[in-house]
């Protein structure tokens, strides 16, 4: 199934990246980015703990150790300006991956879905057709769909910039929702 994902050139991003993957594995918990990174090495995978939002969900990670997780973007491939630098995907380019994200899911089976952001749980939402209740503070809310719970939460990277007093309040809530849906 990833090699479809590997193999893929529908948005022309993979001209400025190869699509960052995760290792293809049975899951609980799906981590879902907006988009890939500029990679220092092969070995590289999404939502690294390289980056400010990798550390933040491997700490969540070790709070709940016996649960399998696998991290992925919506977009797999690196957007780039002109100039480039690092950008946000364009709806149309969040659309034409959005299969690639369905066959990730259908085929590793996460019983829960975390959507890192707005950008993220908006698109997410009008794909699948779903009616998300938006967050108060680090209060989250889930929506059941084919037998997996999608949660759209704050991206980490907000909370690593805005939020960072209250990280602790973040990691608790998540990991509190994991315990809640598994």
């Amino acid at each position: 199934m990833l090699e479809d994902i590997r193999m893929c050139s529908k948005c022309g991003l993979c001209n400025n990246q190869r699509p960052l993957l995760d290792s293809e594995r049975t899951c609980q918990v799906f981590w879902v980015g907006l988009s890939a990174k500029k990679i220092t090495s092969e070995e590289e995978t999404p939502l690294s703990e390289q980056t400010n939002t990798g550390k933040l969900i491997q700490k969540i990670e070790e709070m709940c150790n016996e649960v399998s997780t696998y991290k992925t973007n919506l977009v797999k491939c690196l957007p780039l300006t002109e100039q480039q630098k690092l950008r946000y995907p364009s709806k149309k380019e969040m659309d034409k991956c959005f299969d690639n994200l369905v066959s990730e899911i259908n085929a590793m089976s996460p019983k829960i879905v975390f959507l890192l952001g707005e950008k993220v749980y908006s698109s997410v939402a009008r794909h699948l057709h779903l009616d998300f209740e938006k967050w108060n503070d680090f209060e989250y809310h889930y929506t059941e769909c084919n037998g997996t719970y999608y949660v759209p939460i704050h991206h980490p990277s907000y909370i690593c910039v805005y939020k960072r007093k209250q990280m602790d309040d973040y990691i608790e809530a998540v990991e509190k929702m994991i315990n809640e849906l598994l």
